[in-house]
């Protein structure tokens, strides 16, 4: 499917559609976020280390913590394939959902003539 085929051929309403979309694009926001935090090893929200950067985040060093957390964020999101509007959209994206399927396994076909042992 395209990736703005017609609702009429999907079947769906095209508002459901613009409105679930949304709605991944801001999961896909939320767990992008996180999984950035876990990789720069960020404090929990609400203790006195994160409390301390959140105050600190005008100064150069916050500065510089910002710039890298956008970089690894947009290197996250690219090695995952999720493929942003505009570069200067990284910092509060509206995200296109273009993840890269990986290719699956192939599985033996099925013989439903065979009895299951399990």
């Amino acid at each position: 499917m395209r990736e703005r085929e017609s609702a009429e051929i999907v079947g769906v309403p095209e508002h459901v559609l613009d409105e679930l979309a949304q709605a991944l694009a801001d999961k896909l926001d939320v767990l992008l976020d996180r999984l950035t935090d876990r990789a720069l090893t960020a404090p929990d929200a609400g203790t006195s280390a994160w409390r301390k950067q959140w105050l600190d985040r005008d100064s150069p060093t916050g500065h510089e913590r910002q710039a890298r957390r956008r970089n690894v964020r947009a290197a996250l999101a690219s090695r995952a394939g999720i493929i942003f509007q505009t570069p200067s959209e990284q910092v509060a994206p509206t995200l296109i959902a273009a993840v890269k399927r990986r290719p699956q396994p192939r599985r033996r076909p099925v013989d439903h003539d065979q009895l299951a042992i399990f």
